[in-house]
């Protein structure tokens, strides 16, 4: 995620991104009535006492775009050039942005209550220094290192420990350790360090951290509570109705910008996409007690439905080849290897 993109961003990405946010908190209180009314209220696994918080993190959830996943999925579809993908790219990296400040607000406040202000007041400052502050020093000091190629493994190990140093400030203030990280890797500059410091960082983290976290996802999952109660195909709906707020949102915010709606339609789709953050979101509300079982079971479904049909649908009702041209590539940097290189005289 690139930082300046994120400060000096367009009408169009940010006007869906606010959407993406406007829609699912008004139509969440509805979804998440009907789900307590369909589920009722089990012996075994009762549901949530503190409605408001579970409604929070409940929408908090509907309305997050994992950023990573979309770049991933975009690829795949070769979408990642076109004028879809870029609009998707920058609305998804605003509304990411846009979940970890309400992240931020969230866990304090469903935690201590009013106490919260404090944590989220000095994680506020504690992010404003990061942005205002740090950057500028690391950011020079990084950029020198980086032309001189001065870096060696033992440098960069060092300042991959910032990310745990920023995770233990922020957890130490209240909010959650998850938001330090964030912050740090968003002030850390980007072409040629951030390919070194993703080259140290993903074999062992793809390798071992993800895999390991996915699998304690899992292993909370619990489907077997979803198919006990009478009112099943009820909360089957539910679980698809959670596709719909996103959705929505992006068809309304595309219209006034005079996209076709098949556009409009392909890109709450993508933007629909969940990932990390979200299950991130959910073990957290798990960990916290905010979320019970059921609730958690049913979040975490519709998470990894409206990530896992995305190829799908749009393969089926999208032709990215027909429907729009690569844009041009505007950098020799950007250019394959084989490519023709002419020069205008």
């Amino acid at each position: 995620m690139n930082l300046d993109t994120i400060l000096h961003v367009k009408k169009k990405p940010a006007t869906i991104a606010i959407s993406g946010f406007i829609f699912p908190m008004v139509m969440g209180p509805a979804l998440y009535t009907l789900h307590r009314n369909v589920y009722g209220n089990g012996e075994k696994y009762p549901l949530e006492e503190s409605r408001m918080n579970a409604y929070v993190m409940w929408t908090l959830v509907l309305t997050v775009t994992g950023f990573p996943v979309v770049v991933h999925a975009l690829t795949e579809l070769k979408l990642l050039y076109t004028r879809l993908g870029k609009i998707a790219l920058t609305t998804a990296m605003i509304s990411d942005t846009y979940a970890w400040i309400l992240f931020t607000l969230v866990v304090p406040f469903s935690i201590n209550g009013t106490r919260a202000i404090y944590s989220v007041f000095s994680t506020v400052i504690f992010v404003f220094i990061c942005i205002y502050v740090v950057r500028p020093i690391i950011v020079k000091v990084i950029d020198r290192k980086t032309e001189r190629d001065e870096w060696d493994d033992n440098q960069l190990l060092f300042v991959v420990m910032g990310i745990f140093v920023c995770a233990y400030i922020t957890d130490t203030l209240g909010t959650h350790g998850i938001v330090g990280a964030f912050v740090y890797g968003l002030i850390l500059p980007h072409s040629k360090f951030a390919d070194m410091v993703t080259s140290i960082t993903d074999d062992f983290g793809g390798a071992f951290l993800v895999p390991l976290y996915f699998s304690g996802s899992g292993m909370r999952l619990s489907f077997s509570i979803i198919f006990q109660q009478p009112n099943w195909p009820l909360t089957l709906m539910v679980i698809i109705l959670l596709c719909v707020p996103k959705i929505l949102s992006t068809l309304f915010a595309t219209f006034f910008f005079g996209m076709r709606n098949r556009d409009g339609f392909a890109l709450g789709i993508i933007l629909n996409t969940k990932g990390a953050v979200a299950l991130m979101m959910l073990n957290t509300a798990w960990d916290k007690s905010i979320l019970s079982v059921p609730t958690y079971t049913v979040l975490t479904s519709g998470v990894l439905l409206m990530t896992i049909v995305v190829p799908p649908i749009i393969n089926i009702i999208y032709k990215p080849r027909k429907h729009f041209e690569q844009t041009k590539l505007k950098t020799i940097q950007k250019l394959r290897l084989d490519a023709e290189l002419r020069i205008l005289a």
